[in-house]
């Protein structure tokens, strides 16, 4: 059995524990600190970065967690574990492992999914200063998905207009729609924001202290949900055929390329993806960008905590025993008390990150 001591309760527990496993690793930790914001016991918020292995080494992969908040907890885990377990000793030669921790560090902290601001954080990597992308679906959707009541019925009442929805336009207008970004409605899901967030410009300096000297950099992005129960599935979005796309396709297998086990019937066409954003940083290097997703519950019921997540923030108050018993069930779905999906979570997460440290060393 896995030792499962690496997951943690809390943002201010998960950030310790990984600290601590960096620095035991040999490895160089930089901290990237909001200059105001504070967790909910009054704990800075930070984007901690740790560099095993050289500092300008032309091979550098990064594995990044905690984009969506809550889904950080298990993409901490398997960070911890794998420097408690002796990967930075196994490095191959000129290749860096880069450790982001904690993307959205409010949202960890807070059990949520979004920024301080509401935004998800992976639709807000784009240019603020050119015209935000047209979803016009989204307004349809919106009134749907943003009941001030929630309960059995209510949802249910969701689901029998987004069915409605998705039977007059396709499923994959549906998907663009409902999760592929939207910059109109503050209050809604899958916002993306006004402006960039503090946690896309930390992301950003990091990547430039740390990545942007590298003749070939990767990056592995831990997110949870998608898929089936115990089990990973990849997103890859390089276009086919090409090189980033083989790459992929060479380090982790076919199933990094082909979709399997996405619970999704089309995907939608995201805006303002993270790692749409490290690559467009690094021009000059060869980049190499995957999603992992650990599976958890059925599609319809990830969705249904995705609303309630939203639901929680705007109308959660009025209604504080509702709420308390919604935000368990919202963290039992991205991150599971099951003592088998967290083995087996860190056994996955192990092999792809190792299989992701031999491939850019290949190269």
């Amino acid at each position: 059995m896995a030792d499962l001591s690496v997951f943690s309760t809390s943002y201010l527990e998960a950030r310790a524990k990984f600290v601590d496993a960096a620095r035991g690793a040999g490895a160089t930790v930089y901290e990237y600190r909001h200059p105001t914001l504070k967790g909910p016991d009054g704990e800075p918020m930070c984007l901690d970065v740790a560099v095993a292995g050289s500092e300008d080494a032309e091979r550098v992969l990064v594995a990044g967690s905690g984009t969506h908040g809550i889904e950080g907890y298990p993409g901490s885990a398997a960070q911890t574990a794998w420097l408690l377990g002796g990967g930075a000793q196994r490095l191959p030669k000129r290749t860096a492992m880069v450790f982001f921790h904690a993307h959205n560090p409010w949202g960890f902290a807070h059990k949520a999914r979004g920024t301080e601001e509401n935004v998800d954080l992976n639709r807000n990597f784009l240019d603020h200063a050119k015209p935000y992308p047209a979803n016009p679906g989204y307004a349809e959707v919106h009134p749907i998905v943003t009941p001030e009541e929630w309960s059995d019925a209510s949802v249910a009442g969701i689901f029998r207009g987004l069915d409605a929805y998705r039977q007059k336009v396709g499923e994959k207008a549906f998907s663009t729609a409902f999760n592929g970004g939207q910059y109109s409605h503050a209050d809604g899901i899958y916002f993306g924001g006004q402006r960039e967030q503090w946690a896309t410009y930390s992301f950003r300096e990091a990547v430039l202290k740390h990545v942007a000297h590298a003749k070939h950099a990767a990056i592995i992005d831990f997110h949870t949900g998608i898929g089936p129960w115990m089990e990973h599935i990849y997103l890859c979005f390089h276009k086919e055929g090409s090189p980033a796309r083989e790459r992929a396709r060479t380090w982790w297998g076919e199933r990094a390329v082909n979709l399997a086990g996405v619970t999704h019937k089309a995907l939608a066409d995201y805006q303002g993806v993270l790692i749409d954003g490290f690559a467009a940083m690094l021009p000059k290097a060869a980049v190499t960008c995957i999603v992992v997703e650990f599976g958890t519950l059925k599609r319809e019921e990830v969705q249904r905590a995705n609303m309630a997540g939203r639901w929680l923030r705007y109308c959660g108050a009025k209604q504080p025993a509702l709420a308390r018993k919604v935000h368990q069930e919202f963290c039992e779905c991205f991150y599971p008390g099951d003592p088998k999906w967290r083995a087996a979570a860190l056994e996955q997460s192990r092999e792809i990150l190792d299989r992701g440290i031999a491939g850019i060393g290949r190269v």
